[in-house]
């Protein structure tokens, strides 16, 4: 005879609005934090997440002054309400997050590390200073043409150059990137549906593309300025686009040093210097 033994998380759930969480504090399970109900993170919190957990956020997190998430092969955050966290850190998930239709999800300083699998963003992100490190397979993928993503002042890095891109946006409404650097991915931007976008005072070098620009809204304003995209295989490639892209205006940039530099076979992105 054999006997298997499951072993079952509780779901935690934590109900009450003063709550608060500290490096005490232990997630495990299913963890929820309800709708209407909000967990605030006292100052400089650690917690070691247990393996399989899964974050749910249907109210609200907020770590004004720094939040450590580490762990083995843990799920991730699910923001379906709202989360503020600065100073964050997060390693070992599987899916660092995922930001539902109706969550938004903001990062004011912090790192992402160490990870399993592609963040997901289907409502609004916001990162400021943000330093983000992907293994093989995509960084941030977008889902639906629901998610805004606007980032500044952050860093890019993929340690798998031939495996995945940083960007994935399939579908996504608007996409800003200002001040920020994107290296070591097989793609810095994959788009194939995009309304608005807007790339500023951004250095993409050392991937195989910087930029596939294989589809995007004739809807929308889509702008690239002050970009400086150098050392990588190819620069942008519009690919198999053919007329499916909207107008891409790109000025004041430095596009060279590339294998190739401009691969455009419509007339919808246009450079001026």
């Amino acid at each position: 005879m054999v006997v298997t033994i499951a072993i079952m998380y509780p779901t935690i759930s934590y109900a009450a609005s003063d709550n608060t969480w500290d490096s005490k504090t232990n997630l495990k399970g299913d963890v929820v934090i309800p709708l209407g109900k909000t967990i605030t993170v006292a100052p400089n919190t650690k917690i070691n997440v247990t393996p399989g957990t899964k974050i749910t956020i249907l109210g609200n997190l907020n770590a004004p002054s720094g939040l450590t998430l580490t762990g083995n092969s843990w799920t991730g955050l699910h923001v379906i309400g709202n989360a503020n966290l600065k100073n964050f850190t997060l390693t070992g998930a599987t899916t660092p997050f995922f930001v539902d239709t109706t969550g938004t999800l903001t990062i004011n300083g912090g790192k992402i590390s160490n990870v399993a699998g592609a963040s997901v963003v289907a409502g609004k992100f916001v990162a400021n200073s943000l330093n983000y490190e992907k293994p093989a397979g995509n960084g941030i993928n977008t889902n639906g043409k629901t998610g805004t993503i606007t980032i500044d002042k952050s860093k890019f890095t993929s340690s798998a150059k031939n495996n995945g891109d940083f960007f994935g946006l399939t579908g996504v409404k608007s996409f800003a990137l200002t001040n920020s650097t994107i290296t070591g991915s097989h793609c810095a931007f994959h788009v194939q549906d995009m309304e608005n976008m807007k790339l500023d005072n951004v250095t993409v070098t050392g991937n195989v593309y910087a930029a596939m620009l294989y589809g995007s809204s004739m809807s929308g304003a889509k702008t690239i300025n002050k970009a400086v995209i150098k050392n990588n295989e190819f620069g942008i490639d519009e690919g198999s686009a053919k007329n499916r892209n909207g107008n891409i205006l790109i000025t004041n940039s430095t596009i060279s040093g590339n294998g190739k530099d401009l691969l455009l076979y419509t007339t919808a992105i246009k450079v001026k210097k």
